[in-house]
């Protein structure tokens, strides 16, 4: 008789992992369970309206969490609930992060457009010079992400208002994939800001 090797805590975390990339291959009871959790995870992230894919980022986060602690020391004695657990908490640090930088991005363009109305001669220079960039930016981004940041930061739509008009023009798309694709492309914009700043200098 084949005696089972006992796995390291390490190698018994490591393996939940992979079976819950690869619930197929286990056994029926064990497959329900990986199954389930798996399922889980992904509600989570709808629930915060976030796209099913993200689930493999949100798993990879929760594997180097769980290996940095498993080097420090410490032991995961149900990899099962503590994979679930931490990977409901990565999800809810990944909304606050995304509101925050949707916020500051929003905040700065704003501001931005909002500097033309400034009376002061030094700053109207600068001002101009600020709105030429965004200006400049803008024109950079490829045309489906330069509308959804007109639509939501400059004409001040609503993310089901942007969703509305796009389904107006027949582009078929969902709030969160809106929003997802939204921050993506503020991110692009800030960075070309950035660049041809640092080119204009």
């Amino acid at each position: 008789m084949k005696i089972k090797k006992k796995l390291t805590p390490r190698e018994k975390f490591e393996s939940a992992v992979k079976h819950l990339f690869n619930q197929t291959s286990l056994e029926t009871k064990e497959a329900t369970f990986y199954a389930a959790l798996f399922n889980g995870i992904k509600k989570k992230l709808r629930q915060f309206n976030f796209p099913d894919d993200q689930i493999y980022e949100v798993i990879n986060e929760t594997y180097l969490r769980g290996i940095k602690l498993l080097d420090s020391g410490q032991e995961i004695e149900n990899p099962r609930a503590w994979i679930r657990a931490t990977s409901f908490n990565v999800i809810r640090e990944m909304s606050r992060k995304q509101k925050k930088e949707q916020s500051r991005d929003s905040n700065l363009i704003e501001r931005q457009i909002a500097l033309e109305d400034s009376n002061s001669l030094d700053s109207a220079n600068y001002d101009d010079e600020d709105l030429r960039l965004l200006e400049l930016a803008l024109q950079k981004l490829e045309p489906k992400d330069n509308k959804l940041i007109v639509l939501r930061h400059i004409e001040g739509l609503s993310w089901q208002q942007v969703v509305s008009h796009l389904a107006s023009k027949g582009e078929d798309i969902t709030e969160a994939s809106a929003r997802q694709r939204g921050n993506r492309a503020l991110k692009r914009l800030r960075k070309i800001c950035f660049e041809l700043k640092k080119h204009n200098q």
